[in-house]
């Protein structure tokens, strides 16, 4: 594997290194947690950005997500806001916004008829359908820079980190 120069990063954590009063915090960890949290921020931006592109919000794109990948169960507002951590006027609003682009509906909930649940309509399905390609290839881009090998490999080590928070029940 080709190493790359020092960058800020490095930096930072060198100075940080140097301070006398600074005990508790480990060069190496330091740097791993500074750049996963510089990537995600980069990758978030990348993606509103892009969302911004197909008319909708990334709340919006991650109800569109769960209703597109929620399998056969039927989604309630309640559900949605629970499962996204919103609570449920902020939900209603986020709904609303899809709604009113035509990208979603309330019909009432079959299995009880007192309650409604949510659906992705044709242009809900076919806006998702292209965001995700795009988002898609912007991941696959911000990836490339890494070997196929290299790759396999780091999700491999993200897997077992992430794996070591959900060991101390903060799940994601």
């Amino acid at each position: 594997m080709k190493m790359t120069k020092a960058d800020r990063i490095d930096r930072i954590v060198e100075r940080l290194a140097e301070m006398p009063a600074v005990d508790k915090v480990e060069p190496l960890a330091e740097g791993i947690c500074d750049r996963i949290s510089v990537i995600s921020r980069r990758l978030m931006l990348r993606s509103k950005e892009s969302l911004d592109d197909h008319g909708i919000s990334w709340r919006e794109w991650q109800v569109l997500t769960n209703l597109m990948l929620g399998g056969e169960t039927p989604r309630s507002p309640g559900d949605l806001a629970s499962t996204l951590m919103v609570t449920t006027g902020a939900m209603t609003n986020v709904l609303d916004r899809l709604a009113e682009g035509g990208f979603i509906r309330r019909v009432r909930n079959p299995a009880d008829r007192r309650s409604v649940i949510v659906e992705a309509t044709d242009a809900g399905i076919e806006l998702w359908y292209a965001a995700v390609n795009r988002l898609g290839e912007q991941e696959a881009g911000a990836v490339s820079v890494l070997t196929a090998s290299e790759q396999r490999q780091l999700n491999s080590l993200l897997r077992k980190l992430l794996a070591g928070f959900a060991s101390e029940k903060h799940e994601d």
